[in-house]
């Protein structure tokens, strides 16, 4: 890659890394959507793993005595099974069709406060299995589903630190089965290893400054105009690179 592509990756893992810290969800999310406009899905989805694995080893580390376990086993459980049949569908999908899907997610994620509005009652625990285990399917071939998990694991007998160190959790596990798995399949994250290099220590400065600075930003203002954004990029994802290149 190029100095610029990798100054311009850099300063999208620095943006989104501070912009969870502000808002606290929706970096993951915008982070992969501008990648996808410099690299193709095959080498943007195990890449943005390999960033956001460095985001949740510290989140775990931090929060390791509030995670929830019992959801954590069971959500766990399935999820090697879900990852290859992952990396199966993700190898047979043409590059269009996948960013279709990406786009999609993007949007879904833009909804998760209204989906949180249908729900009545916690899941049951026994739920987690099933979810661990479309995760580890969606992980390989969207990679941005952490604002549905979110929403899900939300619960009332959770503190706000078990449900965020949880999350972190979750991101962990299957990041790290992402890059497991592409690594099985052949990807070379060598390749990437300066444009890896640049962005984790970046999106680790990010999640430290970002309070500091953008918390003097009125939070509607900003959250509104980087919806409005990631809107506009996941539309793109959808219309343009991927129906446009399929009937072109």
């Amino acid at each position: 890659m190029s100095p610029l592509e990798i100054g311009l990756l850099s300063a999208a893992a620095f943006c989104t890394s501070a912009l969870t810290a502000v808002v606290g969800a929706g970096g993951g999310t915008a982070l992969i959507a501008i990648m996808l406009q410099i690299m193709t899905p095959a080498a943007a989805i195990p890449v943005h793993g390999a960033v956001q694995l460095a985001s949740n080893t510290t989140r775990v580390w931090l929060l390791w005595k509030h995670m929830s376990w019992p959801i954590i086993m069971r959500f766990a459980a399935l999820m090697p099974l879900g990852v290859w049949l992952g990396l199966e569908l993700f190898q047979g999908l043409p590059t269009q069709v996948i960013q279709i899907l990406i786009g999609c997610f993007v949007l879904i994620s833009l909804g998760t406060r209204q989906i949180a509005k249908f729900r009545n009652a916690d899941l049951p625990l026994w739920a987690f299995v099933p979810i661990g285990f479309v995760t580890g399917v969606l992980n390989m071939i969207v990679g941005v589903i952490a604002p549905v998990l979110g929403v899900l694991v939300i619960r009332s007998d959770l503190s706000k630190e078990s449900i965020v160190g949880t999350l972190g959790f979750f991101g962990f596990i299957g990041n790290l089965l992402k890059i497991a798995g592409f690594t099985l399949i052949g990807f070379s994250f060598a390749e990437y290893g300066v444009t890896m290099l640049c962005m984790i220590p970046a999106a680790v400065i990010g999640t430290r400054v970002g309070r500091a600075v953008l918390s003097k930003l009125d939070e509607r203002y900003f959250l509104l105009a980087f919806r409005i954004v990631l809107a506009a990029l996941a539309l793109k994802l959808i219309v343009y690179d991927g129906l446009v290149g399929i009937y072109a």
